[in-house]
């Protein structure tokens, strides 16, 4: 069975180091209770029965990579299941990589930590899943123990179609990228016009020089969006005839474009990929990554900024079948192992609901999320946004590779962030680049800082705090 077309970029970077742990999709749970260890066992089996991505390799036959699904029956030997003794071998476990033309793209290991408490810990490929699929993984896991406990086999409801199943309809469906009459073929020159000529790099304030090579290592900083905000996030994408997305979109570009003086800012955003329900209980690599090119130029409202993006945002969704690997291998853009191609930025908004957020009670366990022990960093910043409702604080995180970032640098762009969004919802007329992201008690504290408290600062912009200030000190130099 061939490769679906994500899966082939995915194959080729696995071979550059299959020791690096970059594209692992880690989920950590603990579990209180009474574990049937041995009952948890036959789910991980029943787990890979289930969903034959998960025993597959993905071996070189006839000159190409292939997928070659195994047999349940060579479970013991693929080195899927152990209980370890020490939480350095979890974290071995979630840091290790896997060599995806010869291993099972899955790992799960078992410490217990006291009498009644374990820490599980899953590991899977991304060659072979996704974020969406963490959740029905961890939830047939689940269904199955429930089942083995009590010596049954689970009741699963069967699964229409397989992974493979995809990737051979993908191959018929969507065509040739070398044949421009395809589907791929017709969207590629969709993409060709929007991406031609955008920069390599978006050029960022960094604390550190780029390295020639990216570690790829990461780490995680955590922001608020106030409720009021959000709400007001949502009451302007009603008034523009855009989504919630879009909105927050159009603010981030604003950033983006504020930070790097620069008005061609691209980026990238995950989409499903899925498509059809039969694919939805599915584990799999279905997502794809959208790259959004917009114009921000620092004169337009923020009202007209939004118009553009909602452009740019139906474009790209409508022409979203062409995974993003075929996009680069068609553009052909700067390769480097020191940066991701096309966009360096990356915006999640509400994803699906994820391992992280489950707390689920079965057979008699409590099982509750924990935090991976290695956060990967694929591009230099991803912002994840997370709305909540009944007027609560929506939920924010940015990953970042440290080598370039300060987390105090990050919290920084998350804080003008949330301003940015803060001012520019609050009126959509406002040129962009007249948007303040200084609150006035910050640019008191730093004026009086400078000149004593004696000066008084008004209220109005940096600008008008500016002339205030030279008015009352004529005599005094400004540069």
């Amino acid at each position: 069975v061939p490769l679906s077309l994500a899966q082939r970029r995915m194959w080729f970077l696995n071979q550059f180091d299959p020791t690096q742990p970059t594209y692992n999709i880690p989920a950590v749970l603990r579990i209180n209770g009474d574990l049937d260890v041995d009952a948890l066992r036959e789910s991980v089996t029943d787990l890979l029965v289930r969903h034959e991505v998960l025993r597959t390799s993905f071996p070189v036959v006839n000159g190409e990579p292939a997928q070659v699904v195994g047999d349940i029956a060579e479970f013991a030997d693929r080195d899927v299941w152990s209980i370890v003794e020490a939480e350095q071998d979890l974290t071995n476990t979630v840091t290790s990589g896997f060599d995806v033309t010869t291993d099972w793209p899955i790992r799960i290991r078992l410490l217990r930590s006291n009498t009644d408490e374990f820490i599980l810990a899953v590991v899977v490929h991304h060659i072979a899943s996704d974020g969406e699929s963490m959740l029905p993984l961890v939830t047939d896991l689940t269904v199955a123990y429930a089942a083995r406990v009590q010596g049954k086999a689970p009741d699963f409801t069967p699964l229409e179609v397989q992974f493979a199943d995809y990737a051979i309809w993908q191959h018929s469906v969507l065509g040739s990228a070398a044949d421009p009459e395809s589907t791929v073929g017709r969207q590629l020159g969709y993409w060709r016009d929007q991406l031609t000529g955008a920069p390599d790099v978006l050029d960022l304030p960094a604390d550190r020089p780029r390295p020639l090579v990216a570690s790829h290592r990461g780490a995680r900083a955590d922001f608020q969006i106030p409720a009021e905000v959000g709400a007001r996030v949502e009451a302007v994408a009603r008034e523009h005839g855009v989504t919630p997305f879009m909105v927050v979109h159009a603010a981030l570009s604003t950033l983006l474009a504020r930070l790097s003086a620069t008005a061609d800012i691209t980026v990238a955003t995950p989409i499903a990929g899925r498509g059809d329900r039969v694919l939805d209980p599915l584990v799999g690599m279905f997502v794809n990554t959208l790259v959004l090119r917009t114009e921000v130029f620092a004169g337009v409202s923020f009202a007209e900024l939004l118009e553009q993006v909602r452009t740019v945002d139906l474009d790209a969704f409508a022409h979203s079948d062409v995974p993003f690997e075929t996009i680069v291998e068609a553009l052909d853009p700067v390769r480097s192992e020191a940066f991701s191609p096309l966009a360096q930025v990356m915006l999640s908004y509400d994803p699906a609901a994820s391992v992280a957020d489950t707390e689920v009670s079965v057979a008699g366990l409590e099982i509750s999320p924990l935090a991976a022990p290695i956060v990967p960093a694929q591009l230099d910043l991803s912002v994840l946004v997370a709305p909540r409702g009944d007027g609560l604080d929506w939920a924010g995180s940015v990953v970042f590779a440290p080598e370039l970032f300060e987390e105090s640098t990050v919290l920084w762009v998350a804080d003008k962030f949330v301003r940015l969004l803060d001012v520019l919802t609050a009126d959509t007329s406002i040129a962009v680049g007249d948007a303040s992201w200084l609150s006035a008690d910050t640019v008191r504290a730093a004026l009086d800082a400078a000149t004593g408290p004696e000066v008084v600062v008004p209220r109005g912009t940096v600008a008008d705090a500016l002339v205030a200030r030279a008015a009352s000190t004529p005599e005094l130099s400004a540069l």
